[in-house]
């Protein structure tokens, strides 16, 4: 009588490879719209996430062609997101146009903004510095002008 030997195989797992985890993001995306009259029109999109540029694109351009029509995608930035920051997001409503930092921070067309510390005061000398301080960790040239003078406080009056 024959007898039959068992013998187990076991193949060897090749490696996994890891996925591609992305850390929390934010994805600053520069449109140019199509002109409606003599100028041309830009927007800028912010998309936040833990996803790749590529990824990142389909929401930018849906949020875009909701601002106007034929968006074309004019540059790309990813940098890390700010955190969020009630108090500075108060200091950009009440002294610029912008709703938020983020908004401040991230406009489009190389706008910086112009902060006159003769009407501001400190408000405004807090506001450029976090600013500049933002552009600086992201890579970006563009820096806060501030011009005129703080007013003095008057003796006996609180810091």
């Amino acid at each position: 009588m024959a007898e039959t030997l068992t013998v187990l195989v076991r193949r060897r797992r090749g490696r996994r490879r890891p996925a591609k985890r992305f850390p929390d993001q934010l994805h600053i995306f520069e449109f140019r719209l199509t002109p409606e009259g003599l100028h041309p029109r830009f927007a800028t999109v912010l998309v936040r996430g833990r996803m790749g540029q590529n990824a990142a694109i389909g929401p930018a351009h849906d949020q875009a062609r909701l601002r106007g029509r034929e968006p074309f995608c004019t540059d790309i930035r990813t940098v890390p997101p700010p955190r969020p920051t009630s108090h500075l997001d108060a200091l950009a409503q009440r002294h610029t146009a912008f709703p938020s930092f983020v908004a401040l921070v991230t406009a489009t067309a190389g706008y910086r903004p112009t902060l006159r510390l003769d009407l501001i005061g400190h408000d405004g000398l807090v506001l450029a510095r976090a600013y500049d301080r933002w552009q600086a960790r992201w890579g970006d040239p563009r820096r806060a002008f501030v011009t005129g003078e703080l007013p003095r406080r008057r003796a006996g009056a609180a810091p």
